[in-house]
């Protein structure tokens, strides 16, 4: 990561909206110019600016794996040795209904967990980190998302968090909330349980620094 000097391995960095201002869209070519001309909202072209901006200082190599997300100018960037494929997903906690796209989009007993919240706080909390997680394991395993929205579940009937993901291959995943109104979620997937046996490490950037956010939830499974 440009300005900072860490080991690399299986790291997840969140760039600060401020980020979008290190992005010169003149210097731009090919689809990343195109993508950025076909980006017509002032919030929709931070979003972008930020989270290529962040992957442009990672200078990704060819031997390892990437997942990329952004959200209310944050960019979230998780990157992994090429053994391990990762995916990662940031949201923002914007109020939804959320009963309304769980009963469309989650399994049945996630919905029905969801529609047994009364706190208002609490049921958005919990869309997000269930959301996060099935976004993030949609990109790892290379999933459409309407499909890993209901095969990927972490509730089961009990309403306990246990996780269902549809692979054998060894996985982990945490959900962190580097700020109050974030959510990040990062999944990492593995034929060798020793790919995953490193720590994860967390940045921020374009201040460099290691960063201790919280952990909502952590999980681990596969193999079988």
């Amino acid at each position: 990561m440009a300005g900072a000097s860490v080991p690399r391995g299986i790291e997840t960095w969140l760039a600060t909206p401020e980020a979008a201002n290190l992005l010169d869209p003149s210097h731009l070519q090919g689809r990343d110019r195109e993508e950025w001309a076909s980006v017509q909202t002032a919030r929709r072209r931070r979003d972008w600016a930020s989270s290529r901006a962040l992957l442009g200082a990672a200078a990704v190599t060819g031997d390892q794996s990437s997942s990329l997300s952004h959200s209310r100018g944050y960019a979230a960037l998780a990157l992994a040795p090429g053994a391990v494929a990762v995916g990662v997903d940031l949201e923002w906690l914007a109020p939804r209904e959320f009963r309304g796209m769980a009963d469309v989009a989650y399994s049945r007993v996630e919905y029905e967990l969801l529609a047994s919240l009364g706190d208002p706080q609490e049921l958005c909390a919990t869309f997000y980190e269930l959301w996060t997680l099935k976004e993030a394991f949609a990109k790892a395993l290379r999933l459409p998302l309407v499909d890993a929205l209901r095969q990927c579940r972490f509730v089961d009937a009990e309403f306990d968090r246990r996780a269902d993901i549809p692979t054998t291959r060894h996985w982990r995943a945490t959900v962190f909330a580097p700020r109050p109104q974030l959510r990040l979620a990062v999944a990492r997937v593995a034929d060798a349980a020793e790919h995953l046996d490193v720590p994860l490490g967390t940045f921020e950037w374009p201040r460099p620094r290691i960063s201790d956010w919280t952990v909502i939830r952590s999980l681990s499974g596969g193999g079988d």
